[in-house]
């Protein structure tokens, strides 16, 4: 009988706590384009987030393919890995380890360096060494981060629905 109440009192705790849903207070369209190591993909996604957590869902032909979910954790569909291992395996070595993260968001990387504003209202960050030629542009409604010395973008646009009335 103990074990009874065991096995439904952990079945219990699994339903209620494990298995709830994150809620996100910002969920957005978008086009995305991701060519990393690991990662191979153009179309459509969703960039949910609340604070610092993250996710990036990935449609192709309106199915779901992968999801990134960058929190305590970062999880894909591969398993749960921390900041650093992810962005030493899916981006990176030298990296910093919230760059990820910090892209999706359309926030500062490497601490800011090598950032410029333009007239126009863009920001973009030029960081160029021995091991990495980045360029990283944001604003009118685009992300877009290239390393050209290790083959590396991350493109991301506001989706925008043809008008025939345009």
């Amino acid at each position: 009988m103990q074990k009874f109440f065991i096995l439904w009192g952990s079945l219990l705790a699994l339903i209620i706590g494990g298995c709830s849903t994150k809620h996100y207070r910002v969920s957005e369209p978008k086009i995305i384009t991701l060519k990393t190591p690991k990662i191979k993909f153009s179309d459509t996604g969703y960039i949910r987030h609340e604070g610092e957590s993250v996710e990036v869902e990935l449609f192709t032909a309106g199915v779901a393919v992968e999801k990134i979910s960058i929190d305590a954790l970062v999880c894909v569909t591969a398993g749960c890995m921390s900041e650093e291992a992810f962005v030493k395996e899916y981006l990176y070595p030298d990296y910093p380890r919230d760059t990820m993260r910090r892209i999706v968001l359309g926030q500062d990387i490497f601490g800011g360096r090598g950032k410029e504003e333009m007239c126009d209202g863009r920001l973009f960050q030029f960081i160029r060494n021995d091991e990495m030629d980045i360029i990283y542009r944001r604003g009118k409604g685009e992300i877009y981060f290239k390393d050209r010395l290790n083959s590396l973008i991350i493109k991301i646009e506001d989706f925008k629905e043809n008008n025939a009335t345009e």
